[in-house]
């Protein structure tokens, strides 16, 4: 809990805590109530969406009744005094409802925020602790135990693609920052769990080529080249393939930026050539 207050989760299994623990939320129905709410938070959703999304654009006869008993039970469990005194309130305005929080109490609030900062940050020291921060709130799909896999394409357009586009940004500052041998086992996961995604690829080939390990590097595109064409029927980009022949034509080539100083406790330069 923050300050007293209710922290929320939505990056994998709804879930409210407090102090003391995980606080019952009830039907899979209100507490995928919650999260349509605080994903919006701030905003007013009116019913009728509420209604479509909750019962996929199939709401029954007395849907309007069953969406207000559960709103109903979110203030009785959250806001039961009505004064927003832990940092929620279920308001209704117009034909809608409006959840009133603070944004950083919402995971994937927190995460997108990270994720922006981190885009923002000058150094490769500062990305990678800021996105290592943002990817800690990922504990699986968004509502992971609240929406049905159609209504999670519709709420989170978007998201998956913005945390693979975190983790690659992630990888290339450390790797930036010289931590290419700890990531190998990393990138080795990643570059399975997501065969076709070239940044993932360049970043498992720089680490392994940093790390003397240039036969694994020119394997791994190999491998690349296989999946793409069986895949997409595609060859990997040109920036791939040229990454591939610059390993092959010149050792040495590809240096990290900066490296980790203990004596000054900082990152320092370190020479750079190649990319």
């Amino acid at each position: 809990m923050l300050d007293g207050r209710w922290e929320f989760r939505l990056l994998g299994p709804v879930e409210v805590w407090d102090g003391e623990g995980r606080i019952a939320l009830g039907r899979r129905a209100q507490r995928c109530l919650l999260g349509l709410l605080l994903l919006e938070a701030g905003r007013v959703v009116p019913v009728s969406r509420l209604l479509e999304l909750l019962w996929d654009d199939e709401p029954p006869d007395h849907a309007r009744g069953i969406l207000h008993s559960h709103v109903a039970r979110l203030r009785g469990t959250l806001d039961p005094d009505r004064t927003g005194s832990r940092g929620f309130r279920l308001v209704r305005r117009g034909d809608g409802y409006l959840a009133e929080t603070d944004e950083g109490s919402v995971d994937v609030h927190v995460f997108r925020d990270l994720v922006g900062r981190a885009r923002r940050s000058a150094g490769p020291g500062g990305r990678s602790r800021l996105l290592r921060e943002a990817l800690a709130h990922w504990r699986g799909p968004l509502l992971a135990d609240a929406a049905t896999d159609r209504l999670r394409d519709r709420l989170g357009v978007g998201l998956e693609e913005l945390r693979l586009s975190a983790i690659e940004s992630c990888v290339e500052a450390e790797l930036e920052c010289g931590r290419h041998r700890e990531l190998l086992p990393e990138l080795a996961d990643l570059v399975r769990q997501h065969p076709l995604r070239e940044r993932l690829i360049r970043a498992s080939m720089l680490a392994l080529y940093r790390d003397g390990r240039r036969p694994d590097a020119l394997a791994v595109y190999r491998r690349a080249r296989a999946d793409f064409a069986r895949e997409l029927g595609l060859a990997p980009s040109g920036e791939l393939h040229d990454l591939h022949d610059r390993m092959v034509q010149a050792p040495d080539l590809f240096r990290p930026r900066v490296r980790w100083s203990p004596d000054s406790s900082h990152w320092v330069p370190v020479g750079l050539s190649g990319s």
